[in-house]
């Protein structure tokens, strides 16, 4: 499709999350190519001032708003004209049934698996940036993806990274790929001063601007994990065929090693934008979705091995990535509530590790799991993560 024609062919897009720091930034793409995009669905879990200000903006026709959504609906769209007004669906996963070109997941956590099943099962193209439904259910997605003839768009930086390497490329040409890491927020804090680390030390972020709870496990690097399970599930390779690479510039965003010993990487300025219009704008590129990056002011870049040491939540997750579907989803559910209950001050930062810990040794003999057990599993390693730590 040439660019001229592309107005013409405008993109639908259902944003589950749109509250949150993926969703705003979809939604600046969209309003930075109002002839491109049309919103159709927004869903929020608790924002509702913001969620408001999306629907008087963007005017979807479906929107999703849990925990009382006949008052919400009433408080939300009094202002508009009663042939206007959105309509309230019951469920993300009903909003994701709706016709859409695209579904943007967005949402944190477990709770956008049905959502993604929906998508997938009606054909729908499936832009993801929620890491714990690939991590969980990759090997289900992938499946639907195939059976209904729909499309899974990585919406995350690395994986978005990895996607626009191979595009073109013959898989058994592929040795290797390799996943860039900044390090986080505590990548200079001595190991000794971690365990004195509070949540308002981890979430300042020297690079990327993002949600609490991906920022935390930015510092542990237990998102790099997610993200070795991720790229095992999105691109169907094996634990050891993913590598990870600390580099502090986050200018090399992956990058896919061929069997002849060359490698392709993905570079640009560190700015989430690039990830969301790849997706948004598949099968072309965007225009100007980041500022160019010019190679003669960069200097220099750094890259070295990642420390196991200073970042066992790296290495638990990779262990759980080769343990098997259950252990991945053991230790995602166990970080969800580690994170949460390191942010409210009911465990020190090293607890996390620890904790992570005993729960991949309690659940890495379980092997692979159907879908409708994911969730089982998951709840199961919740309990078991609150019974570790003492709380609730």
């Amino acid at each position: 499709m040439r660019r001229a024609d592309f107005k013409d062919k405008m993109k639908t897009i259902t944003i589950l999350g749109s509250t949150g720091s993926v969703g705003r930034q979809v939604l600046d793409s969209v309003c930075a190519h109002p002839d491109a995009f049309k919103v159709v669905g927004l869903s929020a879990y608790t924002n509702e001032s913001l969620l408001r200000e999306q629907i008087e903006k963007f005017n979807p026709t479906h929107y999703y708003f849990p925990n009382g959504a006949v008052e919400v609906q009433s408080s939300l769209f009094d202002f508009l004209e009663d042939d206007k007004t959105s309509k309230c669906l019951s469920s993300l996963e009903e909003l994701a049934s709706i016709p859409s070109d695209i579904v943007v997941l967005a949402v944190t956590g477990i709770a956008g698996l049905w959502a993604a099943v929906a998508t997938l099962k009606r054909g729908g193209t499936l832009a993801i940036a929620n890491k714990e439904t690939i991590v969980c259910a990759g090997r289900h997605l992938k499946f639907l993806e195939k059976k209904y003839g729909g499309k899974i768009l990585p919406l995350d930086t690395e994986h978005s990274a990895i996607f626009s390497c191979l595009r073109g490329e013959d898989k058994k040409c592929v040795r290797s790929l390799v996943l860039t890491a900044s390090g986080g927020a505590l990548r200079d804090v001595p190991t000794s001063q971690l365990a004195k680390v509070k949540a308002e030390d981890a979430l300042k972020h020297p690079v990327w601007n993002m949600g609490k709870k991906v920022t935390i496990d930015s510092a542990t690097l237990f998102n790099k994990g997610l993200e070795v399970i991720e790229a095992m599930r999105l691109f169907e390779v094996e634990a050891k065929d993913v590598k990870v690479v600390m580099h502090r510039e986050s200018i090399v965003h992956s990058l896919v090693e061929f069997t002849d010993g060359g490698m392709k990487g993905l570079f640009s300025v560190p700015d989430m934008r690039l990830a969301i219009e790849t997706a948004l704008y598949y099968p072309e590129h965007g225009k100007d979705s980041v500022a160019p990056l010019d190679l003669a002011k960069l200097g220099s870049l750094s890259f070295s091995a990642p420390d196991y040491d200073r970042f066992p939540c790296l290495k638990i997750a990779i262990d759980a990535a080769n343990a098997g579907e259950g252990a991945c989803i053991a230790v995602s559910a166990a970080d969800e509530v580690l994170v949460e209950e390191f942010l409210k001050g009911k465990i020190k930062y090293p607890e996390i590790a620890i904790a992570l810990s005993k729960v991949f040794a309690k659940f890495k003999k379980v092997g692979n799991v159907e879908l409708e057990d994911v969730l089982g599993i998951d709840e199961q390693a919740r309990k078991y993560t609150y019974s570790v730590i003492g709380v609730k």
